[in-house]
């Protein structure tokens, strides 16, 4: 199932490079600190660049999970959870005047279904979005909802001991725009992915190849088709 999807996945991406495509490059590192047995604070930094190079943004995250006690022990407690935290971004435009973004986000997340081989999570998000251009007072506001399903697949036994920690993540994710002061299109991304994971869970380091295609451009941002490559660091204390 797993090679299929990837076999599928790398079929698309070669239709589409005919296409009108962008490439973007994110990279960024994702520090957590449980606090305890239902509260988590976690963050992010990184930094992103397009090609054809139009700009280059660099972004930090602040943002605590919560997971509450069971209801009717129909899930336990790290099957669901409470999300709410704040993203700011700055963007250094090459032919326009830079911009910041400040993000607020609200999400939910289940774990669900479980099977000894895959694991799926589902995860609900609102995002608001206030955009500022630098030198003016004006700002635009735009209100998204995002839905992605995640699977992730991994084997109990290889043949060395190294490879236990391999897995292989691949999400669908929805983008829906509610409101918004322009005309974008909503969004579909499609990621396959790599990562290895320590034993001890401290640290984890992923790779994922995402494809996004959305009906209309987004000016500054998104082409109708765009490929991000993305590597990822998290580390728990």
């Amino acid at each position: 199932m797993l090679r299929g999807l990837i076999f599928a996945l790398i079929v698309l991406i070669n239709f589409v490079y005919a296409q009108n495509t962008s490439q973007q490059y994110w990279l960024d590192y994702n520090p957590q600190w449980n606090l305890n047995e239902s509260y988590t604070f976690y963050g992010s930094v990184g930094a992103r660049t397009i090609r054809p190079h139009s700009w280059d943004k660099l972004f930090f995250t602040a943002a605590v999970r919560y997971a509450p006690d069971p209801l009717f022990n129909i899930f336990n407690k790290s099957q669901q959870e409470f999300h709410g935290g704040l993203t700011f971004y700055y963007t250094f435009n090459e032919d326009s005047d830079n911009q910041i973004e400040l993000r607020p986000f609200q999400a939910y997340k289940i774990r669900w279904p479980h099977f000894e081989r895959v694991k799926f999570t589902h995860r609900l998000r609102f995002d608001e979005r206030f955009i500022f251009t630098v030198g003016e007072s004006d700002f635009e506001f735009e209100l998204r909802l995002r839905y992605k399903i995640e699977a992730i697949f991994h084997r109990k036994r290889h043949l060395v001991d190294f490879a236990n920690g391999l897995y292989f993540p691949i999400s669908v994710e929805f983008f829906i725009n509610l409101y918004s002061t322009q005309q974008f299109n909503d969004a579909i991304r499609i990621t396959p992915g790599l990562g290895y994971s320590s034993e001890a869970k401290l640290w984890k380091i992923q790779f994922d190849l995402s494809l996004q295609y959305a009906d209309k451009a987004e000016p500054g941002n998104f082409t109708k088709n765009t490929i991000i490559y993305r590597l990822r660091f998290y580390q728990a204390f």
